[in-house]
């Protein structure tokens, strides 16, 4: 098999009638370079996810990494999955409120592929898709997402009763977190030739993937796309306006505007195998489909909701992961506790706490609920992106689990928010979460790691300040 089948993409429809090839890009910033970069998901305006594979003359490997955009160009990035074992990882996909984070695990460098997932800092073989019993050598390219009120999970396999080579198959979800029996995406998506890559948008009822079939190929592996749901298709569609003699796969849409795939095409003799490229398209040319069905954005994002030192006590986490208090808790002790940090009588830290920022992330975050409550009971869907952040007092580690913390604080307040008004739309998917927790990643340069430095550590604006969790985005569907 060749050797680029252990990654995963993600993305929305457009319509590609005016696009050009000449509008392709090799991505801005330093994530390219000698290796393979893959699986590139913008999650917001200044994050991304990706797959570095890494190769020398004994073995292949790969890595989960996220980068930042400053200035726009992407920083080069920093590993973002830990997992258990030090085997090849790639296929990072986000389930949001329901706690997953899927991904492939390879042995043998890139090969004997199966898929996993974390909970609750935990991780799990995904048993019910990788049991012997399918005599698969590749399980893998996890995509979760939710339609119609059910969870489904599509990926890629080599298993018995496909269509030959690698096919697309998917797994439906219950409440309970069973997994269903595997179900073959049907003829429409699948064919004799390999299939990779699938992403579903429910937005547009669209799958996308990349197939290396030649009969209306360009070449290596095209991206198509098709429309219907779980094994109900319409014929394959090439998308020619982005595919190459070369191979394309793993194409995401951030937005309206803003799409990525990775391709073996060659730009510069000092880059080699799959790299990123990027897109930009005129608004005009975007599917009407979308935007009528994206009804509106919260005027209250990108919202800062801020936190006091070592709140929640992360050394606690093992405890607290289930049962963190509410954010309510947590935003009438940080102003109890303001006056420790009036040390140096600063303005600033004094508007902080009496005239912006502190109340203002609150009484911001009671305004989207109350909105997104609104929208909800009209029947709409709602989705929020949120980011923990924590400054750089402690270890990489424990400013993860502190930033995740923070999210599920917050998560807990919208749980409880209008007597449990909002838990209910939780639990059907209506409204959808997704947490990225990014420990210290953005702190300030001048907050420093520390503790015996009070004053630069903990008591400085730029220091109050890191201590945060973003509700980046607020979206309603119909």
């Amino acid at each position: 098999m060749p050797k680029l089948y252990i990654m995963l993409c993600s993305f929305i429809l457009i319509s590609f009638d005016s696009y050009s090839q000449d509008e392709i890009s090799f991505l801005n910033g330093s994530i390219n370079n000698c290796n393979s970069q893959l699986n590139f998901i913008q999650i917001n305006d200044s994050t991304a996810t990706y797959t570095n594979v890494y190769s020398n003359a004994k073995i292949t490997t790969s890595k989960i990494y996220y980068s930042n955009k400053i200035k726009n160009r992407w920083c080069q990035g920093l590993e973002y999955l830990n997992t258990a074992s030090n085997l090849s990882i790639a296929n990072l996909s986000l389930s949001g409120n329901k706690g997953f984070n899927f991904f492939t695990k390879c042995n043998d460098g890139i090969t004997n592929c199966d898929i996993y997932f974390t909970l609750e800092d935990k991780e799990f073989s995904l048993s019910q898709i990788n049991s012997e019993a399918f005599s698969a050598d590749y399980n893998t390219q996890p995509f979760f997402f939710t339609f119609n009120k059910k969870s489904f999970l599509y990926f890629v396999s080599d298993r018995k009763g496909g269509y030959g080579g690698l096919d697309i198959w998917f797994s439906i979800i219950d409440s309970l977190g069973n997994f269903s029996f595997p179900i073959n995406a049907g003829p429409n998506i699948n064919s004799s030739a390999d299939e990779i890559t699938p992403f579903y948008t429910s937005h547009s009822n669209t799958l996308y993937f990349s197939s290396s079939r030649d009969d209306i190929g360009l070449g290596g592996f095209d991206i198509y796309s098709s429309s219907g749901s779980t094994n109900r298709w319409t014929s394959a569609i090439n998308l020619f306006y982005l595919n190459s003699e070369h191979s394309e796969m793993y194409f995401s849409l951030f937005n309206e505007r803003y799409a990525f795939f990775s391709s073996d095409r060659i730009t510069d003799s000092s880059f080699c195998c799959n790299n990123i490229y990027s897109f930009e398209f005129e608004n005009d040319i975007v599917d009407e489909q979308i935007l009528n069905k994206k009804i509106s954005s919260s005027e209250f994002t990108p919202l800062q909701i801020y936190f006091d030192n070592n709140s929640p006590n992360a050394r606690l986490f093992d405890v607290m992961k289930d049962t963190v208090p509410s954010y309510k808790k947590f935003y009438i002790d940080y102003f109890k506790n303001r006056e420790s940090y009036y040390t140096d009588k600063n303005d600033s830290i004094l508007d902080f706490f009496f005239d912006s920022s502190l109340k203002d992330g609150y009484t911001g975050l009671i305004s989207i609920l109350d909105n997104a409550l609104l929208d909800l009971s009209k029947g709409l869907f709602v989705e929020l992106t949120i980011q923990g952040y924590a400054s750089p007092l402690a270890s990489d580690n424990y400013n993860k689990k502190l930033s995740f913390l923070r999210i599920k604080s917050i998560i807990n307040f919208i749980n409880e928010y209008s007597d449990l008004g909002l838990a209910q739309y939780i639990l059907d998917s209506s409204l959808i979460i997704n947490e990225l927790p990014l420990g210290e990643s953005e702190s300030f340069l001048n907050v420093s790691d520390d503790p015996e430095d009070v004053k630069k550590s903990i008591l400085s604006m730029d220091a109050i300040l890191s201590r945060k969790v973003t509700i980046l985005k607020v979206e309603s569907y119909r």
